[in-house]
């Protein structure tokens, strides 16, 4: 191996040693910076022909100094140059590193400087201190100062918002090369696209966290960008991933498979699964893991998903360290309320899931003012609102509760049997949460800011869920149905239309959160079951049964488990002897029929039973033989006010009406042919 050789530099014969740079006695050996070809031992006088090393080095070199690959000071003339006759000037290129630095800098200025102005625009739009702002900027106070005046966000709250500030680039994977940390560090190894892996999560963090807010997004982000694994890890980014694959909308300009990619991202988590691993990122990943094997239709494996990060949960030891609260309450609250989500649309008994108490905190001010970004594609120039995340969140948190009271009375095979008055309580507790409401989330009709899809995704839950609580008692034999079938028509018939005039309406249903499709399934049976002709005004059974297969078909563009959901519908509306619409074969895939597609065990792993219709034979067992009397005589004090006085006006079709009713379609259809 050849070394290179160095030229000596000469400074009017002096000597380049120092004292205290002179070689220790008794070390021998060659000199490596000497010049090839001269003997040991010399050059230790003052001649010395050692290269010069300037006082100071340089990182950034000029074009002189690089090309001799010699030391340079960084000075203009750099001492090299200006103690050589050199035939070209001593220039300085810009360093592609500090380029970088230097544009980051100016963008994050001009962040900084658009947050404020929109600060003081918005105050100007809705404030009542209008003049004073005026007044402000006409003596010529800052912006900042102005903001701070307000009360409102400030520069620093900047980076604990929301990171999509606009259709460009949220979580700069750019950034990852500068400020000394290596750009050989990846969170995953399934693709290096930096904007693949943004535009990922914007859609994760437009349609999956406020619904399903599993963990803290301003410390998943913070640590995400500082490459540390404190709040962020390549398990929870490949999990987040995977789920947000199926949010993508294909373009047949894409030059990625978005399918094929998800996939790879799922395979990516279960290859780093660690089952000794009890982290509170792991315990996340398997919390979204489990949503992942929703939308694909896998709900046994999904259950274990959730089982895992559920009992991870209570080995999770507290840490004292920054932000660790706020991540610990969103994980244990998110893993809670997908427990008990997962069980009112399976019919089970939730896991109980130690809950932490909730406190009105200033953050969830700042929450709630962080925009909402209305995010569907690459480039998309989406519209912004206060997301209201923290207000959504933590009455959802009440709703959950009075929901696991529910599924646990309803489905718990031991225990007392259940009274008229029990369902009556957990009824009214249902009617006061939803009076309760913060107008601003409750009040859609007569609110005039945008109702933002994870308001409507609580509102549904809740229209579902009493649906449900009260379903079983329009075939319990002897009951008088007609004491309930207004509020359960009413209710149905208000998350029917949240699900049609607002939600498919102002964003499809393409994005809908994947538990979601589950109430879209009970709300469309019990009309198509219970009231196929309708009943003052609204949808009747067959229109009900279409608007289903709609919202599933949008679903299933990125959803496989709509497929299974769509098949079950169409089973129901059979059962019902309602025609189906002569345009199914564009809402169902044509080829091959939907009834050699789905097998029984697919249907059993949609919703891990093999149907989504509500046990209500198991319940009416534990009905109280006083049940019927009982509500009769206390239903009044909660609001059941319907005559009992000639019996119901329900009454479910027998197999022979039925089938009666199915000839009757088709000698009518065979003579309009």
């Amino acid at each position: 191996m050849s070394f290179r050789k160095i030229r000596p530099t000469f400074d009017g014969g002096a000597s380049t040693s120092t004292p205290n740079q002179s070689t220790p006695k008794g070390i021998t050996g060659t000199d490596p910076r000497r010049q090839r070809g001269d003997k040991e031992g010399e050059g230790t006088n003052s001649t010395s022909k050692r290269r010069r090393v300037p006082d100071s080095v340089t990182r950034n070199a000029c074009l002189n100094c690089k090309k001799a690959r010699a030391k340079c000071d960084g000075k203009k003339p750099c001492k090299r140059c200006a103690s050589r006759v050199e035939t070209s000037e001593c220039i300085y290129e810009v360093h592609i590193k500090h380029a970088k630095e230097e544009l980051v800098k100016q963008i994050n200025e001009l962040k900084a400087r658009d947050h404020l102005t929109e600060q003081i625009l918005q105050a100007l739009s809705t404030d009542e201190r209008v003049p004073e702002i005026l007044e402000r900027l006409k003596n010529g106070e800052t912006y900042e100062g102005i903001v701070e005046w307000l009360g409102r966000s400030s520069i620093e709250d900047l980076e604990a918002l929301s990171p999509r500030t606009s259709q460009h680039s949220t979580i700069e994977t750019s950034d990852h090369e500068m400020g000394g940390i290596s750009s050989a560090f990846k969170w995953t190894t399934v693709t290096t696209d930096s904007a693949v892996l943004d535009h990922l999560f914007q859609l994760y963090f437009a349609w999956v966290h406020p619904v399903h807010t599993l963990f803290s997004e301003g410390h998943f982000v913070d640590s995400y960008k500082r490459q540390l694994e404190t709040y962020c890890s390549p398990m929870l980014v490949n999990a987040l991933c995977a789920m947000a694959c199926h949010l993508h909308s294909v373009a047949d300009a894409d030059e990625v498979d978005f399918e094929r990619l998800g996939d790879k991202f799922s395979d990516a988590v279960r290859q780093e699964i660690d089952p000794e691993d009890r982290s509170v990122t792991t315990i996340q990943a398997f919390a979204v893991m489990f949503l992942v094997d929703c939308s694909y239709g896998r709900g046994l494996r999904a259950t274990s998903y959730l089982q895992v990060a559920t009992k991870s949960l209570s080995s999770l030891a507290y840490k004292e360290i920054d932000g660790f609260a706020e991540v610990w309450e969103d994980t244990v609250r998110g893993i809670q309320n997908l427990n008990i989500e997962w069980a009112l649309v399976t019919f089970q008994v939730p896991i109980n899931v130690q809950d932490t108490p909730h406190a009105f905190k200033e953050h969830d001010t700042k929450l709630d003012n962080a925009r909402w970004y209305f995010y569907r594609y690459v480039n998309d120039q989406c519209p912004a609102w206060p997301s209201l995340l923290a207000t959504t969140n933590r009455e959802k948190s009440k709703l959950i509760r009075i929901i696991q009271e529910v599924s646990v009375m309803l489905y718990t095979q031991q225990g007392p049997l259940l009274s008229a008055r029990r369902i009556l309580q957990q009824y009214n507790k249902f009617v006061a949460w939803r009076e309760d409401l913060p107008s601003i989330i409750g009040d859609i009709e007569q609110n005039s800011c945008q109702v933002l899809p994870h308001v409507l995704s609580l509102l549904i839950l809740y229209y579902s869920a009493v649906v449900q609580l009260l379903r079983p008692l329009l075939d319990f034999d002897g009951f008088p149905t007609a004491l309930v079938e207004d509020v359960i028509w009413n209710h149905a018939q208000q998350g029917l239309h949240l699900l049609d005039d607002h939600y498919r309406t102002q964003y499809t249903c393409r994005y809908q959160p994947v538990l979601q499709m589950f109430a879209v399934l009970h709300l469309t049976d019990l009309i198509a079951r219970f009231f196929p002709g309708g009943k003052d005004g609204g949808k009747d059974g067959p229109e009900a049964i279409q608007l289903g297969m709609d919202i599933l078909m949008q679903s299933r563009a990125g959803f496989p488990v709509a497929g299974p959901l769509q098949e079950m519908l169409r089973r129901t509306a059979q059962q019902c002897s309602i025609r189906l619409p002569r345009n199914l074969g564009d809402t169902l895939t044509p080829s091959p029929p939907p009834k050699q597609i789905y097998r029984m065990d697919d249907l059993i792993d949609a919703c891990t039973r093999p149907t989504y219709c509500q046990p209500v034979e198991d319940i009416h067992v534990r009905y109280l033989p006083s049940f019927s009397a009982d509500w009769s005589s206390e239903g009044a004090s909660f609001g059941f006010l319907g005559s009992i006085s000639g019996g119901s006006k329900l009454r479910v079709q027998s197999t022979e009406e039925r089938g009666a009713q199915s000839l009757m379609q088709i000698h009518n259809l065979l003579n309009t042919n």
